[in-house]
């Protein structure tokens, strides 16, 4: 029977990396259900508010469900980044945070850029045509 040595520690074996700084990996399967949370609660908040609108003649059920989808999938794609550099990055509580939101802000941001040049120009070309 071999017989092995009794000092032998888990602490003596040398750390493959350094032990301040461990190696992070996004898991994307969290990530996918972060983005579908942020597209439910995004577009659910918006269509709370949206039927508002509706119920004051100010947009039709259907103007109110489209908007709602395309505000809850951008909120969808911002939770999921927002998620995703605050986990690459592994930080405190309160530095996770403020990268979450500066990304959520950023994504949001362009996402409404993208949003408004498309429609400006949907509106631009229907007023060709009439």
């Amino acid at each position: 029977m071999p017989t092995y040595p009794s000092h032998h520690h888990p602490q003596s074996v040398p750390a493959a990396y350094p032990v301040y700084r461990t190696p992070s990996y996004v898991y994307p399967n969290v990530l996918v259900t972060t983005g579908i949370l942020g597209t439910v609660v995004g577009g659910t908040a918006v269509l709370a508010t949206n039927l508002h609108k509706v119920q004051d003649n100010q947009m039709t059920m259907k103007q109110a469900v489209v908007d709602s989808l395309a505000k809850g999938a951008g909120a969808g794609v911002a939770t999921a980044a927002a998620a995703a550099v605050a986990s690459a990055v592994r930080g405190g509580a309160i530095l996770s945070l403020a990268l979450m939101v500066a990304t959520a802000t950023g994504v949001g941001y362009v996402l409404n850029s993208v949003g408004k040049s498309v429609s400006e120009k949907a509106v631009g070309s229907s007023e060709k045509k009439s």
